[in-house]
């Protein structure tokens, strides 16, 4: 690569597994590199029918400044894998010292290969992961001269990016109407991934990025492909919710607003969306209450000095040394929490007139809660920019949390703020990626057990796409993030 040839953009060669699920995920990384102005090289996309597949990848190799290997069990297993990874390996190796970066990067909780131990590596299934793989490409980029430039046909917003440093409706520290204390500030997605970004060198001109994931067979062989299977929904009686007195806003015994969320159908996912947001299927729910804001900074503080809940396990945020603790973000949601403490300080709340304990909200709950009853893409209908929600919108539209409240044109239908961004948020369900293909009806609780919760919403550092209503994401309960938050429910009496 002629390091003189500069404002052109970067160039990553991603390579991956071949099973269905983890060329799923490789065509999403390299959907998303493309979207941040990435000139990803993916096979499906790239190789031709007939093409000699091995003298093609070690000249996009050759050609390419990034190799990202994506690891998972499956490609692990596949005698063939090592095949790609000695190619970009052998490489590599005929670069000068320095001139390549590679990333190994984790699509789930797997061995790293033998030959790559030498790198650290990033996690994808991480929520913060891909920002942590777009930090190393940046950092790339800015070496040899190369540019992430997002492509025109993106959605772009209207509005200037926010700065980092706190906006004016930070400073002023609105408080959010019927509450009493200022709510806690939030943290940006949890930074536990391993970002091994390791340089062969320091002279760098080429970055490799080899994303192992699982596209080869499926393009190559196309008939080895097995149907997904469709899930069609009996044909109950629609039922109908009996009318209620309960009051649409309530304030529970510790002094948090709650917000009805009326008993009744809605359409749960999205045809548009991603695998385990299909299909798309009739849920009833029952009635309940989900609080109206995010859980603040003080609001979770006071279940700490109370001597239920642990602090949160670290009292910065993305941008600001002082957070949890700090008076300036009381308002701001709490971040740095995993399941278990979300679960704790929920049901710590315990129960209030009128309506019954406190606990974490299905999916099912948030996701009625988020987008109402008619199908909409975001909590206030269609499109998205920087006026309705704290997300990245090209650029980022404040670079970390904001105060809870912030977004008055981005309140969902019954009257919640923040459903879209600033944070992410727990939920109670264990994830499964099949599970709308037997959901129950109504009242689904999801799946009986798990290794991963379901975490919903998006945060400040994701883009349009990720904090869609229906979009789901799993997260090991005990992990923590600064961009991981969450709210509490209510069921009825």
């Amino acid at each position: 690569m002629d390091m003189t040839e500069t404002n052109r953009p970067l160039k990553v060669f991603l390579c991956h597994a071949h099973s269905d699920r983890d060329a799923v995920h490789a065509l999403r990384v390299a959907a998303r590199l493309i979207k941040d102005g990435v000139d990803a090289w993916l096979d499906k996309a790239n190789l031709l029918p007939g093409q000699d597949w091995e003298l093609e990848i070690r000249k996009a190799v050759r050609e390419s400044d990034v190799v990202v290997v994506c690891l998972s069990k499956q490609f692990n297993q596949a005698g063939f894998r090592q095949k790609e990874v000695r190619i970009a390996l052998d490489e590599a190796e005929k670069q000068p010292e320095g001139e390549i970066f590679i990333i190994p990067a984790r699509l789930e909780e797997c061995d790293t290969l033998e030959s790559l131990r030498r790198w650290h590596w990033v996690d994808l299934f991480e929520p913060d992961g891909y920002e942590m793989l777009m930090r190393a490409l940046r950092v790339r980029a800015e070496r040899i001269g190369a540019v992430l430039q997002k492509k025109a046909w993106l959605p772009t917003s209207s509005v200037p990016p926010k700065p980092i440093t706190p906006p004016a409706h930070e400073t002023a520290k609105k408080t959010p109407p019927s509450l009493s204390t200022a709510l806690p500030d939030l943290e940006r997605k949890k930074l536990s991934v391993q970002v091994i970004v390791a340089m062969v060198g320091a002279a760098g001109t080429i970055l490799a990025i080899v994303l192992c994931s699982l596209f080869w067979v499926t393009w190559l062989a196309p008939a080895a492909e097995t149907a997904e299977p469709t899930f069609t929904q009996m044909n109950a009686p629609t039922r109908t919710p009996t009318a209620t007195p309960y009051s649409t806003e309530i304030t529970d015994a510790k002094g948090v607003p709650m917000r009805l969320v009326p008993a009744g159908e809605f359409t749960m996912g999205s045809e548009n969306g991603y695998d385990d947001e299909r299909p798309v299927h009739t849920v009833y729910l029952d009635a309940f209450y989900m609080d109206k804001y995010e859980v603040t900074n003080a609001l979770y503080a006071a279940c700490v000095k109370a001597g239920v809940c642990d602090p949160p396990r670290n009292t910065s945020s993305y941008t600001r040394s002082s957070y949890y603790g700090n008076a300036a973000f009381d308002d701001y949601p709490v971040i740095y929490v995993d399941w278990n403490m979300a679960k704790t300080y929920c049901e710590w709340r315990g129960p209030s007139t009128g309506s019954g304990q406190a606990r974490l909200p299905t999916e099912a709950e948030w996701e009625k809660a988020a987008r109402g009853t008619d199908g909409r893409t975001y909590p206030w209908g269609e499109g998205i920019d920087c006026d309705k929600a704290n997300y990245d919108a090209g650029n980022y539209c404040v670079g970390d949390t904001t105060q809870v409240g912030s977004y008055e044109s981005g309140k969902s239908p019954y009257g919640l703020y923040d459903m879209a961004g600033n944070v992410w948020e727990w939920v109670n369900d264990w994830y499964d990626s099949a599970y709308y293909n037997n959901s129950p009806r109504e009242n689904p609780q999801g799946p009986a057990s798990g290794s991963f919760r379901v975490l919903r919403g998006g945060s400040w550092g994701n883009d349009d796409d990720y904090v869609r209503s229906a979009y789901r994401v799993n997260y090991t309960p005990d992990n923590i993030s600064y961009g991981v938050g969450f709210r509490c429910a209510r069921s009825l009496p």
